[in-house]
């Protein structure tokens, strides 16, 4: 017998991106991963290592790896998140270190979620020539 899914609200999508977002500051990659769809894509922009397309749960390890050995710390702060049945902005201010000088960078992360909560695509609307000159440094 086959069960059927509850679609979830635009609310409820806020509510997991949120728990996603909480999770990525405490360093809890699983619960990152949980929350992405099995063939997600992120899209970065820029020409710097975190440019680029980044494919299924094996892709965003990758990325998500890169981030302790470039930034001392690396948190997002989320001031706002609009959704609608299948997107979401997240509106945030990410702060990192990198020998001893902070970067802070307003940008926004604009999600494709399924009817489950997953994210299946994600693009990142940042200051890639901060990112640049940060890496440079």
């Amino acid at each position: 017998m086959e069960t059927a899914r509850t679609k979830l609200t635009a609310a409820d999508k806020i509510a997991r991106l949120r728990d996603g977002y909480a999770a990525f500051n405490r360093g809890d990659i699983n619960a990152v991963l949980e929350l992405q769809a099995d063939d997600c894509v992120w899209h970065g922009r820029g020409s710097t290592k975190y440019g680029g397309d980044f494919k299924g749960k094996a892709g965003i390890i990758g990325l998500l790896s890169q981030i302790p050995q470039d930034f001392e710390e690396f948190k997002i702060d989320v001031h706002d998140i609009l959704a609608n049945d299948e997107h979401a902005a997240v509106l945030v201010t990410s702060r990192s270190r990198r020998k001893g000088k902070t970067y802070e960078d307003n940008a926004v992360h604009v999600h494709h979620v399924n009817d489950e909560g997953k994210t299946t695509e994600l693009w990142f609307a940042t200051d890639t020539e901060q990112l640049k000159e940060a890496l440079q440094s």
